[in-house]
């Protein structure tokens, strides 16, 4: 079922629902995805607290799971975000791409991560029928992440809420949001890097060496300082 933001009746957004101690959200992005998106996701979906932020022009098919569909249209992937971390119940906030398959223990790695005193973390990533190509890309992303703390989204990141609150959340940004996100998470104390790997669609990376060169473009001009539009419009590019 899909939702918008729920609001007063004067039309001043409603207060975010209580969080509930013990309890994990997750909060995933979509945007015209095919017929059963949440294939990758269900077989652990039962064990958090779904919240799905859809800014797709049809309304995403509703999954076989307990979920709050957030109907989300003309929204950057940050401002939804955004919306859905406000909207979930948990005190712990796992952020995941839909194409993305979390490790079958995702809510026990992260509930020993927190409870060791993580304030936020990720996992590592693999990809789904990987090539050696593809395994050079994974074994990159993967040193980036244990040396640099710079996971990206399909990786999947989580934080407790006290650490989402303190630093900002997510930002309205149509592309890079996750990079901005973990460049402000990694600064608080106790930010991990899971060694268990989130299993990722290998689909963008028809040409790998063409897709790893236009990303490391894309992530090189977030840094330098270029307008988030054109970094979106240098990642749509077919490759």
């Amino acid at each position: 079922m899909s939702a918008s933001p729920p609001t007063l009746a004067d039309g001043a957004p409603a207060p975010p629902p209580a969080t509930i101690a013990g309890v994990i959200s997750m909060v995933i992005p979509l945007r015209d995805e095919p017929k059963e998106w949440w294939k990758n996701v269900f077989p652990v979906a039962g064990e958090f607290d779904v919240v799905v932020v859809d800014g797709g022009c049809t309304a995403a098919e509703a999954p076989p799971f307990s979920a709050r569909i957030l109907s989300l249209p003309g929204l950057s992937r940050g401002a939804r975000l955004g919306l859905g971390a406000r909207e979930a119940r948990g005190d712990v906030l796992f952020f995941l791409h839909c194409d993305t398959r979390p490790p079958a223990d995702a809510r026990r790695r992260i509930e020993s991560a927190v409870a060791a005193g993580a304030s936020g973390g990720c996992f590592l990533l693999r990809y789904e029928a990987e090539t050696p190509a593809l395994a050079r890309v994974a074994r990159w992303a993967n040193r980036r992440t244990r040396w640099a703390k710079l996971p990206f989204g399909d990786q999947g990141i989580f934080c407790t809420r006290d650490a989402y609150a303190r630093i900002g959340g997510f930002h309205d940004l149509p592309i890079c949001d996750d990079v901005d996100f973990v460049r402000r998470l990694r600064r608080l104390p106790g930010f991990v890097v899971v060694p268990s790997a989130c299993a990722t669609s290998p689909a963008r990376y028809g040409r790998p060496v063409r897709r790893v060169l236009l990303d490391a473009a894309v992530l090189g001009g977030y840094f330098a300082g270029v307008r988030a539009e054109t970094l979106e419009r240098w990642y749509r590019k077919k490759t």
